[in-house]
């Protein structure tokens, strides 16, 4: 009876911290969203890497171009040259170098089939098209240039730099990225970035206001749509933030938040005021030294998640809608309270 007892009580036990240790590693992923499954569509990936590495002559890499008008002028910047051909013979020599195909075999280890990321991508349009049921899914290709170029986005077409991606850890690395920012150009911050740049094209803003209120409600409408249509995706994803600056920026928020009162920041309008607070970089240190950079635009986040909360009647696009972020601001209620 005593055994039964102490098994009981250790199976208890064990399923509280089963349980504790659940809630813990799912602790921003996962919120309310409606079931799409029966939503039909369909992603496919082309790949124009494989297309251009080794491509046989210079005709046909001019074939690729001509059919690939967007990545020629974004990727090749071919208008910026008096004599395109200067161009194409680069690139050709380029695909064509035994030097590239330790870059090419790196990218294939990284992304092998890229099945996984076309997944994500068509469960993310998925919910697109929930939400907006006219909306047209863009086409995808993938390309490698030499770390060249990162991304192409339109409201019709993604164009993905593979070999931008590669990671910290990877042997071939952006030299022009500070290491704050390179943390982000791996893969699975891909797809995650691709909708939050993507949202772009949902995200109605007034163009008049100038304050850093607007700019911030604007990222955090970002953020919002991003998260709704990748719903099990961690926030540190969208944010950039590692695991650790987002529990610790959750931990800190009201002495954050009493610090943008302090400095005055809602209402400033000086871009060199607002990029302290808003733009990349690798601390804001008018917050503090382990305050990450851009901790407005999540400020933005909450405040437009707490304008959510206040009407969960409205819709993604209806919310999407709303420019005044005034309006935002106030309806929110956001006041974080200290513990």
């Amino acid at each position: 009876m005593i055994v039964f007892q102490e098994k009981r009580i250790t199976g208890i036990l064990t399923f509280i911290l089963l349980s504790i240790f659940f809630i813990a590693c799912n602790k921003n992923k996962c919120i309310d969203a409606p079931d799409v499954l029966s939503v039909e569509v369909s992603v496919n990936i082309e790949r124009l890497d494989k297309k251009l590495h080794k491509i046989p002559t210079k005709n046909d890499l001019e074939e690729v171009i001509k059919k690939n008008e967007v990545f020629g002028e974004s990727f090749l910047n071919l208008s910026e040259y008096p004599m395109p051909g200067f161009i194409v013979d680069r690139f050709y020599n380029l695909m064509n170098d035994p030097g590239i195909d330790s870059l090419f075999i790196e990218v294939d280890r990284t992304f092998g089939d890229m099945e996984d990321i076309r997944l994500q991508f068509e469960d993310a349009f998925r919910y697109l098209k929930f939400y907006y049921p006219d909306a047209k899914i863009p086409k995808i290709k993938t390309v490698v240039t030499g770390i060249a170029h990162d991304l192409y986005i339109s409201d019709s077409l993604i164009i993905i730099g593979l070999d931008y991606y590669l990671g910290p850890k990877g042997k071939y690395q952006p030299m022009s990225v500070p290491g704050y920012i390179l943390g982000r150009y791996q893969k699975e911050y891909l797809v995650p970035q691709i909708m939050l740049m993507y949202s772009n094209y949902f995200n109605k803003t007034d163009y008049n206001d100038k304050t850093a209120l607007a700019d911030m409600v604007y990222y955090g409408k970002a953020f919002y749509m991003a998260k709704n249509l990748m719903p099990c995706t961690s926030d540190s994803l969208f944010t950039g933030y590692t695991e650790f600056q987002t529990t610790d920026i959750e931990e800190h928020e009201p002495v954050i938040w009493a610090s943008f009162l302090e400095n005055e920041v809602l209402y400033e309008k000086n871009p060199f005021i607002k990029d302290k607070f808003l733009s990349e970089r690798p601390i804001t240190i008018e917050i503090g030294e382990n305050c990450p950079g851009r901790i407005g635009r999540w400020i933005g986040w909450r405040i437009v998640q707490k304008y959510a909360l206040q009407y969960p009647e409205m819709t993604l696009p209806e919310l999407m809608q709303q420019s005044d972020a005034q309006k935002f601001f106030n309806e929110s209620k956001y006041k974080p309270i200290p513990y």
